[in-house]
C-alpha cells in the first residue's frame, strides 16, 4: 500500500521559541523604550533569564548590524487535531487557537504590522508533515524573504523528545509507530530555515511542550525524574548566526498549557505595538512563571531565552521600511497550486479520487515543479491501477525534491509493481540513505532482502527498528521470524516472548511463539500458546492449522482432527494448505 503525505500521521505540544537573526536594525524612531541605537560591537542589556551570546557580524562586510527592516513575512502553524487519537490535547491546551491568536497579533496594524498576503496560515488538518516543510522551505519563505527581510514562524503543537537526544514536533499527519518517518525534528526544522532562508532575521516561536496524552513508549523518553528533558533543549539546538530562542519552559519541564504564547502576544502589544522583544519577553516571562506555578509547583513554566544577537533591539512591530510588496509571480504560483494541492488533499481522505485527480492536475498546472503535488498524484493513479503514470509523476516529484524519503519509498513500490526490481531495490537504499530511521523503509529493505535469501541483511534492518521502537510487538514478531529463517532458533524465541510479553492479546504474537517453541523442540508449551492463539481468534484459520499441527505431534489425534476440520471450515478455497489437511485429516481418521 502506498503512503499518500495526507496519510502520514504526525505528535506534540509546543513550548513558545522564538529565533531572531542577527542584526536586525530596527531605526531609532521605532523603539519605544527609548533605548539608544547600540554600537556594532556594544552588548544588549543583561534582563534576568536570558542568556545572550556574542557572535560575528552575519555580513562583515556591511557597515554595520543596524539595517532597516525592508519587509516582513511569516509562517503561522497550529495543531490541536491529530489523525493520531493519542495526542489530542487538553482543554487548556489548544495549539491551533493559540496559533489564530498569533497571527492576528501579527496582521494588527497596531500589533504585528505584518500584510496579510506575506503571513501564511496552517492549523489542524492543513498542519501536514510536508505543507509545514514546504511552506518553511524554498516554495514560500525560502522564495519571498530577502536579505534584509524580517521572517517569524510561529509553531504550536505536541511534541516529545526521544531517546536520540533529540525532540520531535508532531503535524496533524504523524504517527506513533513511525515517529521518526512521520514528525519533524527540531534539528531539521533548524537545518530547513538555515538553509532555504535568505533573511538573516529570523524569529521563531515555538509553542512546544511533552505530549503526555500518548503512550510514547517508542523511541521517547519515559515521564519520570523532572530532570528528563521534556521540552525543546536550548543547548542542543545548533543556531548558527543571528538567532534568538525563546522557550516556553526549560528542557526540563513539561508545558501543559499555552500561556507563555498568550502572555507573550499581551507583551508584544503593549507600546502600541513597539515594545522591544527583551523587554515583552521579560514581562510574558514573569507572568508566566507566575500563572503556571500558582495551583501547582510541578506545572511551573519558566520561560527561557537564548540568543545570537548583535546590534539594537527587535522592535517586532516595526512597520517595514519599504512599501508592502507583491508577492514574487514563482510565490503566486506555489500558493495557487497549494491550494488545489489541499483540496486534492481532503477529497482524497474523503475516498474521492477522480475529484482529487482532477485538483492535483490544477495544481500542476499553476506549480509544474510542485514535488507533492506530483507525489500524491502519482499515488492517486497507482490505486487506479496506472501504474506507468505512477511511476512518472513519482520520477518528476523526486526530480524537484530528490531528498524526500517517502518519495523514493514509493516509487520503489511502483517499480516492484512494474517488475523492475533492481531499480526499486536502488530507490529503496536511497531512501534509508535519507532517513534510517523510518520504519516502513526499514520493513520494506528487510522483506526484500529476505526475499532474495539475504537472511542476515533481512534481520539486520529488522533489529534496526527494534533498536528505534522496541515496545512494539509486532516489529518483535517480525524479528522472531526473521531470526527463525535464519536458523537463530534461540534467539528468535526470546523475541516471540517479548512480542508477547508487551501485548498478551495480540494472537500472531502468540502463533509466533508457538512456532518457535516448535522449532526449539518444545511441543507442550507450542500447543498452550497455539491454543492461546485460538482463543484470541477463534476464526484465524491460521492459528488452527498450526495448533492442528502441535496437537498431532504431541499425540493428541482427536483434538488434532477437531482443528483440522475447524481449518477447512475458515479456510479460503484457494489455500494451498486445504489440500494438505484433508490428506493428513484422512490419516487421522484411518489410524
Amino acid at each position: 500500500m502506498l503512503n499518500l503525505r495526507l496519510k502520514r500521521m504526525a505528535l506534540l505540544s509546543l513550548s513558545s521559541i522564538l529565533m531572531l537573526a542577527n542584526g536586525a536594525g530596527i531605526p531609532a524612531w521605532s523603539q519605544a523604550s527609548g533605548d539608544a541605537a547600540s554600537t556594532t560591537n556594544a552588548k544588549p542589556a543583561k534582563l534576568p533569564g536570558v542568556e545572550f551570546t556574542q557572535i560575528q557580524d552575519l555580513n562583515p562586510t556591511k557597515s554595520g548590524t543596524n539595517r532597516p527592516i525592508k519587509q516582513k513575512w511569516a509562517v503561522v502553524i497550529g495543531t490541536s487535531k491529530f489523525k493520531e487519537g493519542r495526542l489530542s490535547p487538553g482543554k487548556e491546551d489548544d495549539m491551533a487557537q493559540s496559533a489564530k491568536e498569533f497571527y492576528q497579533y501579527l496582521i494588527d496594524p497596531r500589533g504585528g504590522r505584518f500584510d496579510a498576503s506575506h503571513v501564511k496560515l496552517l492549523l489542524d488538518s492543513d498542519a501536514q508533515k510536508q505543507n509545514i516543510t514546504t511552506a518553511l522551505g524554498p516554495s514560500f519563505l525560502g522564495n519571498a524573504a530577502g536579505k534584509d527581510d524580517l521572517v517569524v514562524v510561529y509553531i504550536a503543537t505536541s511534541s516529545f523528545p526521544t531517546t536520540d537526544g533529540n525532540t520531535y514536533l508532531c503535524s496533524y499527519d504523524c504517527a506513533l509507530d513511525n515517529i521518526y518517518g512521520t514528525c519533524i525534528s527540531m534539528q531539521s526544522l533548524m537545518s530547513s530555515l538555515k538553509e532555504n532562508v535568505h533573511s538573516d532575521r529570523i524569529l521563531l516561536v515555538l509553542q512546544a511542550g511533552y505530549s503526555g496524552a500518548a503512550n510514547l513508549t517508542e523511541g521517547a523518553k519515559s515521564l519520570e525524574p523532572v530532570k528528563k528533558q521534556f521540552n525543546v533543549d536550548m543547548e542542543k539546538v545548533v543556531l548558527g548566526n543571528g538567532f534568538i530562542i525563546l522557550s516556553s519552559s526549560q528542557a526540563n519541564e513539561i508545558t501543559h498549557s499555552s500561556a507563555f504564547s498568550r502572555n507573550l502576544i499581551a507583551a508584544l502589544k503593549q507600546e502600541d505595538g513597539l515594545i522591544g522583544l527583551n523587554k515583552a519577553f521579560a514581562i510574558a516571562r514573569d507572568k508566566t512563571a507566575k500563572e503556571t506555578g500558582a495551583t501547582d509547583a510541578r506545572k511551573k513554566q519558566v520561560p527561557l531565552m537564548k540568543s545570537a544577537w548583535t546590534g539594537t533591539e527587535l522592535v517586532v512591530g516595526a512597520p517595514p521600511a519599504e512599501r508592502v510588496a507583491n508577492l514574487p509571480a514563482s510565490v503566486s504560483s506555489f500558493l495557487s497550486a497549494e491550494g488545489s494541492y489541499l483540496k486534492a488533499s481532503k477529497a482524497m481522505a474523503e475516498g474521492k479520487i477522480e475529484e482529487a485527480l482532477a485538483q492535483y492536475k490544477l495544481a500542476i498546472v499553476a506549480d509544474p515543479k510542485y514535488a507533492d503535488a506530483l507525489a500524491d498524484y502519482g499515488t492517486a493513479l497507482a490505486l487506479k491501477g496506472d501504474w506507468k503514470g505512477a511511476a512518472d509523476l513519482q520520477k518528476r516529484a523526486i526530480a524537484a525534491n530528490p531528498k524526500d524519503a517517502l518519495y523514493h519509498l514509493n516509487y520503489a513500490r511502483i517499480l516492484d509493481k512494474l517488475g523492475d526490481a533492481e531499480n526499486s531495490l536502488r530507490e529503496l537504499n536511497q531512501a534509508y540513505t535519507i532517513n534510517p530511521k523510518d520504519t516502513t523503509v526499514l520493513m520494506a529493505l528487510s522483506k526484500k532482502a529476505m526475499s532474495s535469501g539475504q537472511l542476515k541483511e533481512s534481520v539486520r534492518f529488522l533489529e534496526e527498528a527494534v533498536d528505534l521502537y522496541p515496545a512494539r510487538a509486532d516489529l518483535r514478531e517480525r524479528l522472531a521470524y526473521g531470526l527463525m529463517k535464519s536458523g537463530e532458533v534461540d534467539q528468535s524465541a526470546a523475541q516471540a516472548k517479548e512480542a508477547v510479553r508487551l501485548d498478551p492479546k495480540s494472537a500472531s504474537a502468540r502463533t509466533t511463539l508457538g512456532s518457535a517453541l516448535m522449532v526449539q523442540g518444545y511441543v507442550v508449551p507450542a500447543v498452550n500458546s497455539y491454543k492461546e492463539a485460538v482463543k484470541l481468534a477463534p476464526n484465524d484459520a491460521s492459528a488452527h492449522f498450526l495448533l492442528s499441527n502441535s496437537l498431532e505431534k504431541s499425540g493428541e489425534k482427536e483434538e488434532a482432527i477437531a482443528e483440522l476440520e475447524t481449518f477447512l471450515k475458515l479456510c479460503d478455497g484457494s489455500d494451498p494448505r486445504a489440500a494438505q489437511a484433508k490428506e493428513r485429516l484422512d490419516k487421522l481418521k484411518a489410524q
